[in-house]
């Protein structure tokens, strides 16, 4: 045992077993944790992505459903575009929006084509369309992949997952 003096000047015993961990044990722990963040990294990653790609799929649905009910409303065609880079819609009031980092229409069936490559759709005052089927992915095209069917005679938007 050790005495050692407080500042008081009064005379105290300090307990040569002292209470904590050692460095070595600091270390186990700190190793342990960096490998459980190295291993679950991948996986919230993907998660992420995964989310980014549903994100992309309903933003582009809502942009269809949305043509049909003003088309509906305003008793006007409407118009959806399709920018040849997958990532870009035109709407008829020509605001562009695109879809999210990472995400973009990795295939198209039905729609009018333009030579420049651009697909069309149009939504008819009568609630039908001109029909369009794309498929939603990521960028390299794999992992998650979603189809939106557009029905021509009743103009309702379908989304189902694509199993490969």
């Amino acid at each position: 045992m050790r005495w050692l003096r407080e500042s008081s000047g009064v005379a105290c015993r300090r307990h040569a077993h002292v209470k904590g961990f050692s460095l070595f044990e600091l270390i186990i722990v700190m190793l342990i944790v960096a490998i459980a963040g190295a291993l679950a990294g991948p996986a919230v990653q993907s998660g992420w992505h995964s989310r980014e790609i549903r994100h992309g799929t309903r933003k582009l649905a809502a942009a269809m459903r949305g043509l049909r009910e003003h088309a509906v409303r305003r008793g006007v065609d409407q118009e959806l575009v399709l920018e040849p880079d997958g990532e870009t819609i035109h709407r008829s009031d020509g605001e562009p929006t695109t879809l999210p980092d990472g995400v973009m229409i990795t295939g198209v069936r039905g729609g009018w084509r333009d030579p420049d490559g651009q697909v069309r759709a149009i939504f008819y005052p009568s609630g039908g369309t001109s029909g369009l089927g794309v498929i939603v992915a990521g960028r390299g095209g794999d992992g998650l992949q979603f189809a939106i069917e557009l029905d021509p005679l009743l103009g309702s938007v379908v989304i189902r997952e694509v199993s490969r």
